[in-house]
């Protein structure tokens, strides 16, 4: 199991000059959250949206070289090994409402071959309930936003701030899995994904778990 933040991909051009972007970390019962990779964004890349994310690479902790990704347009990422040999593509299909509902779904190919993994984003009874709950979510902002403007105007800046970070976070769990087939290969949940078949290699999870990150970012 590992664990991706993800907030500092959002922010890679503001990143400290020779840091590291974002940390891969160790996740379930028993970690204690060790550092298992860096990922790196080069600082000057242009912000390219969701279906273009800017290039980047994955080091593991002693800096050798595991992945790079780049975007070769269309939603879809080529990934190669550190020796520079593609290892597997990944792709966003974006969702939509009309003419149907479509969830965002992620499709892992491994260059190697094999049917390819797909993950689609959220449950169907998780957008039917963030849908419900939208309308009494904007009404709670309101009250909220009124609240923190009147802490604002009266000095308290701390307070105002918290009353301001309160989000509705649109339903983010995903499993990969080969189509038809029941076992799931790679599943996101609660924060942290969670993966170890032998038909997905590690250098690819780390990749797909970077891109599914930024999106939840």
């Amino acid at each position: 199991m590992i664990e991706i933040r993800g907030k500092r991909l959002r922010r890679y051009d503001r990143v400290t000059a020779g840091e590291w972007t974002e940390t891969i970390r160790q996740a379930g019962p028993g970690a204690k959250g060790e550092p298992l990779a860096y990922v790196h964004v080069p600082q000057d890349a242009p912000k390219g949206g969701r279906t273009a994310r800017p290039p980047f690479s994955v080091t593991g902790v002693h800096g050798e070289p595991l992945c790079s990704v780049r975007s070769s347009g269309g939603g879809v990422y080529e990934v190669h090994g550190g020796d520079g040999a593609l290892i597997g593509r990944i792709t966003r299909g974006g969702g939509r409402w009309l003419p149907w509902p479509r969830r965002v779904h992620w499709t892992v190919q491994s260059a190697q071959g094999g049917e390819p993994l797909t993950g689609k984003v959220g449950s169907g009874k998780g957008w039917t309930a963030m849908v419900l709950l939208s309308p009494l979510y904007f009404a709670y902002w309101a009250v909220m936003a009124a609240q923190g403007l009147v802490l604002l105007l009266i000095g308290d800046k701390e307070e105002a701030r918290k009353d301001a970070a309160w989000e509705l976070e649109p339903p983010s769990w995903t499993r990969w899995r080969a189509a038809g087939e029941p076992d799931v290969v790679m599943e996101h949940a609660s924060g942290a994904y969670r993966f170890g078949s032998s038909r997905l290699d590690h250098r690819l999870a780390y990749a797909q778990a970077v891109l599914h990150a930024w999106d939840r970012a």
